[in-house]
């Protein structure tokens, strides 16, 4: 007896082309909402390594530290981005400009800076690994735990206390 193929098609929401993943409505928001932190991590990393460039050598483990966070979002945006188009969904664009947490004029409070958005990277990692499932999941766990080392590194090259430095959750109250 033949088949004709017709229910893996039917499985496939409209519009959706056969072959592409349904993508799970969960796993799209929380990927979308991770995907539009990153974005204003981004800007945020750019923004204060641009106003350590002038700074010269006392800036230089602070630059280095903005420069891999930049780095880091770059490659995690990139990677959402494509899970949330191979899951047939829209990402969301970044904006043209955010709002800082902390207007980085100087080295502590570029790190702070620094601190901050990887704070709000773990917080909607965090969010999101209820959300997904397999490399989506390994990838937000992944995020997760690197935005909290970055955070740290912030922290701990502002000058922080080691013993106050790392909250249980961060980006929580």
């Amino acid at each position: 007896m033949a088949t004709t193929g017709t229910t893996a098609a039917a499985s496939q929401p409209a519009g959706t082309p056969q072959g592409t993943p349904s993508p799970d409505p969960k796993a799209a928001a929380a990927l979308s909402a991770l995907l539009a932190v990153e974005h204003a991590a981004m800007y945020g990393a750019s923004s204060a390594g641009g106003a350590l460039a002038p700074l010269g050598a006392p800036a230089r483990d602070a630059r280095g530290l903005a420069l891999a966070a930049y780095a880091a979002h770059r490659e995690l945006r990139d990677r959402l981005t494509e899970l949330i188009l191979d899951a047939g969904g829209e990402p969301p664009a970044a904006l043209p400009a955010y709002t800082l947490p902390v207007r980085p004029v100087d080295v502590q409070s570029a790190l702070t800076l620094l601190a901050e958005l990887d704070d709000r990277t773990a917080a909607a990692a965090y969010d999101a690994v209820g959300a997904v499932t397999g490399p989506a999941r390994e990838l937000v766990v992944d995020a997760l735990g690197q935005a909290a080392l970055r955070a740290l590194r912030a922290r701990l090259t502002a000058g922080a206390n080691p013993v106050t430095v790392l909250p249980a959750l961060p980006g929580r109250p």
